[in-house]
């Protein structure tokens, strides 16, 4: 598919019948630039060539604008010359022309280009300065293209990952299901949300109930903390001291969550998951907006068999690594996750972020 490269050509017949034959003749082989066979081919082509006789390179600062000139004019004699030597046809010139245009070529570092998909699926590419300036804003998808210019930038994109709320339905009825423009499904948890679980108790391997360790089932509906996944804030604040205090987040601890669920259920431990995701992926997913770049400062910490959350907290404080997570200055929100049950017996998940967004209320 070629992106906003379109050309086209109107002809203007005359009354002599000899005129109309060779009016008919040059309409015949006037076909708009990319509709005759070879056309995209040959542009393509062209282009690479282009590329070599006028380099497309990132421009000076403070002479970009020269430099940009200077790339178009020779983009241009490069076009007509291309013409003559019959490498493209007449029709497709102003096409090379606007692919130089529609380029990051001679331009400044961060420039991009940003391919876009409408809500009715139609597509389009333009230039943007930067890549976090390419957003959908009311289109219903958009990415930075894979290559300089808006040619082929576009062409082997994945495109949407959805089109409609229905998609991303889940089994939650705790959890608002969402198409999002930019990052697909995303499934919104609402903290007020008490599902009717029944009369049971917990489902299968959390030991929960009063007396013991609060700890989720087997369900993905209850990300709200327990008492335990509360002591648990408390002690890393008392631990941050000077570092600024840490509060939680409902997207967080949904994330955190859902991965010591899994990692339960699935049989590992990793801060992989078993589908490859990392962790701001899973953050983006459960909706915490700044984990879908990522935009923030973002950190995780795991540990198994801790049967409380005193113990959890002891096994990352004599531990470096972990030690280090917990004191970061720049975080400010976290998710925590506690599942009981498998392997380990204890799966405690915990997700740092740096920026206090609407999904953490």
């Amino acid at each position: 598919m070629r992106m906003g490269l379109n050309s086209s050509r109107i002809l203007v017949g005359v009354a002599a019948v000899g005129t109309l034959l060779l009016a008919a003749d040059a309409r015949a082989q006037s076909v708009a630039c990319g509709k005759a066979a070879g056309d995209d081919a040959a542009l393509d082509a062209a282009w690479a060539d282009l590329n070599e006789s006028c380099p497309c390179g990132v421009a000076k600062a403070a002479k970009w604008r020269k430099e940009r000139s200077t790339f178009v004019k020779c983009a241009r004699t490069f076009a007509k010359q291309a013409v003559k030597d019959g490498s493209i046809r007449q029709e497709c010139k102003n096409d090379l022309v606007r692919a130089a245009k529609k380029s990051t070529c001679a331009r400044k570092k961060e420039t991009v280009a940003c391919c876009k998909t409408s809500k009715n699926g139609t597509e389009s590419c333009s230039i943007v300065s930067k890549a976090s300036k390419c957003t959908p804003n009311k289109q219903r998808y958009a990415e930075v293209g894979l290559t300089d210019s808006c040619i082929d930038a576009c062409e082997n994109l994945p495109g949407p990952a959805c089109l409609t709320d229905a998609e991303c339905a889940d089994d939650n009825p705790c959890t608002g299901d969402i198409c999002h423009a930019q990052n697909g499904c995303m499934n919104i948890l609402d903290p007020f949300c008490e599902p009717d679980t029944g009369s049971g108790g917990g489902g299968g391997g959390g030991s929960g109930g009063s007396g013991g360790t609060s700890c989720s089932g087997k369900g993905s509906s209850t990300h709200g903390l327990s008492a335990e996944e509360q002591e648990l804030v408390r002690l890393i604040n008392n631990y941050r001291k000077k570092k600024g205090s840490i509060s939680a987040c409902d997207s967080l601890n949904k994330a955190a969550q859902d991965h010591a669920n899994d990692m339960r259920d699935r049989k590992y431990y990793s801060h992989r998951g078993k589908n490859g995701s990392e962790f701001w992926e899973r953050a983006c997913k459960a909706g915490y907006q700044n984990g879908c770049v990522p935009s923030t400062w973002m950190g995780e910490i795991i540990t198994g068999w801790a049967s409380d959350a005193a113990s959890a907290f002891q096994m990352w404080k004599n531990s470096p690594g972990h030690d280090a997570l917990m004191k970061e200055k720049n975080y400010t929100v976290a998710g925590i996750g506690h599942a009981c049950g498998g392997s380990y017996g204890h799966y405690w998940v915990v997700d740092f972020a740096g920026a206090n967004e609407a999904s953490c209320k």
